[in-house]
């Protein structure tokens, strides 16, 4: 049976390069990704720009990024259990492996627009893999919030 989660941020100061988030896979589960979001929630509006967006899929061996936080999991459906796969969310040190790091989407958007994308072919994250969305130039300084929605299947 699928249950989905989502896992978010709110109102953190985003003024360089990050992982947005960092999904990691859980053992015996597969998970699929389901959308995106990040946008700026300040008062006053920022000083406007670009965003440089980026997914992709870690496989092999993961090495988490650091320097921002772990956030938990929320499901959907309140009767759902806790998830069994982790969260990352503002690395300022970006996640690696020692496998193939596939894109599987990059795009851009207005800061004052925000990014929001649901995948018509949702990305698969098995056990030992990751997907990392990530702010791939540095922005002018903002304060973000950001929501990833996961399925998680299996078990």
């Amino acid at each position: 049976m699928a249950r989905t989660y989502a896992v978010t941020f709110e109102k953190v100061s985003i003024s360089a390069t990050q992982d947005l988030f960092q999904i990691n896979g859980a053992s015996g589960k597969m998970l699929r990704i389901k959308r995106i979001a990040v946008s700026s929630v300040d008062a006053t509006p920022p000083t406007a720009g670009m965003l440089a967006l980026r997914c992709s899929l870690l496989t092999a061996t993961v090495t988490n990024g650091s320097g921002g936080s772990s956030p938990t999991p929320r499901p959907l459906d309140l009767g759902d259990a806790a998830a069994s796969f982790t969260a990352k969310a503002n690395n300022t040190t970006p996640a690696t492996t020692n496998g193939t790091k596939t894109t599987i989407e990059e795009n851009g958007c207005h800061l004052y627009a925000g990014f929001d994308y649901s995948f018509p072919v949702p990305p698969v994250v098995g056990p030992s893999e990751a997907f990392v969305f990530e702010l791939i130039t540095t922005p002018n300084s903002f304060t973000g919030s950001g929501t990833v929605i996961v399925e998680e299947i299996g078990g």
